[in-house]
Order: structure tokens, then sequence, then C-alpha cells
């Protein structure tokens, strides 16, 4: 997928967190998008991603990878990347607080 653009959500417990829009074919007609919240993890230097709203699979779903104890969840409120993109944007200190609840 093409990475259409990214930007910095904000900080929680000395992460910064962004928010990552990418898509195919292109942001004009969009046919598959993923939208994901990272952050870089400095010790073991990679891209951590802590939620996905994606098209893979058959459908828009919500991957919650900060709660490793669910499975996807198929979304019926969303069908465009942008409402992905708010869902998220919205949201992501609480997915935050729970993914680094998850690794305590």
């Amino acid at each position: 997928m093409k990475r259409f653009y990214s930007y910095k959500l904000g900080e929680y417990l000395g992460n910064v967190y962004h928010l990552t829009v990418a898509g195919e074919p292109d942001i004009n007609a969009v046919e598959e998008f993923s939208v994901s919240v990272h952050y870089f993890d400095q010790e073991d230097e990679e891209q951590v991603q802590i939620a996905r709203i994606d098209t893979r699979h058959g459908g828009v779903h919500f991957d919650k990878l900060y709660r490793r104890d669910e499975p996807r969840e198929f979304l019926d409120d969303v069908e465009k990347y942008w409402e992905a993109e708010e869902k998220l944007a919205e949201n992501w200190r609480t997915y935050a607080k729970s993914f680094s609840k998850k690794r305590d």
C-alpha cells in the first residue's frame, strides 16, 4: 500500500504516537486502506502499531493490537479511510493506555 500521510497525535508515557494513512490505488480513488496508530520504540528500534483499521481479510475491521485477547472486529460504522482516521485519532490515548497496561 502507498503511504498517503502521517502526523503526530501526541505523547503518552514518554512515547510519541503517530497516525499513518495508507491506501490503494491513490488518495483520490481509495479502494483499499490501512489507518494505524503507532510509536517508535527507542529500545528495540522499531515501529510498534497499537491499533489499526484496514480493509484486508474481507472487509473493514479493527485490529486492537493493544488487546491480544480480542480478535479483529468487523465494523459496520466505518466505510471510508477518513472515518477510520477520525475514529483512531479521537481515541488514540485510550488505546495507548490499554497497550501500556498490557506491557506492564
